[in-house]
């Protein structure tokens, strides 16, 4: 474990963490946390994705472990967050197995069929603006997408295609063990 892991998780475990599904990342006590020489609020998405994406499954997951362990794979210091290409490894070594895909019609057709999706997409201009890293299911009235936003506090619902169109993808990552029922949407 390097300098900053162990400084960062002995700062980290001081902050009274939330219970359940976290969604805007600027908000609360995950916002302050440290990763890498930034914050979460600003570099966390990654590990706030994979996180949910546990919570989702019916998985234990320690907030503060996933973001010790996704220090090993931070860039630019954490400045940048975490390598987007990693994602599937992180998910892996938590229990699940996940598929790496480079177009949105197997993003679709997964969350059609009741997957859910790590999502990797540019903010921007593609090469020229940051990423963000959402964990997305389809809901009852379209698509379901957990830490959509910094500033925003709640699972964001968003028209189905449109969501996936609008945005430049670069990986998804889909998730081939089925979720448990009592879990699956928390937010319907």
């Amino acid at each position: 474990m390097s300098f900053f892991s162990k400084r960062n998780f002995r700062y980290n475990e001081k902050i009274p963490l939330p219970e359940g599904l976290i969604n805007g990342q600027g908000l609360g006590a995950v916002s302050g946390m440290k990763f890498g020489l930034s914050n979460m609020s600003r570099s966390g998405c990654e590990v706030i994705a994979v996180y949910n994406a546990l919570l989702l499954h019916g998985r234990r997951a320690q907030f503060l472990e996933i973001a010790r362990y996704m220090e090993r794979f931070r860039v630019l210091l954490g400045f940048w967050g975490t390598n987007f290409l990693s994602l599937g490894h992180c998910l892996k070594h938590y229990g699940l197995h996940a598929k790496r895909v480079r177009r949105p019609e197997p993003v679709a057709e997964a969350l059609d069929s009741g997957k859910t999706v790590v999502f990797v997409y540019w903010c921007g201009k593609r090469l020229r603006s940051s990423v963000h890293t959402v964990c997305l299911q389809k809901g009852k009235s379209g698509l379901l997408v957990y830490n959509a936003y910094n500033s925003y506090g709640r699972v964001y619902h968003a028209k189905y295609e449109d969501y996936l169109k609008r945005r430049s993808m670069i990986f998804g990552y889909i998730i081939q063990d089925d979720p448990q029922p009592e879990t699956k949407s928390p937010a319907e």
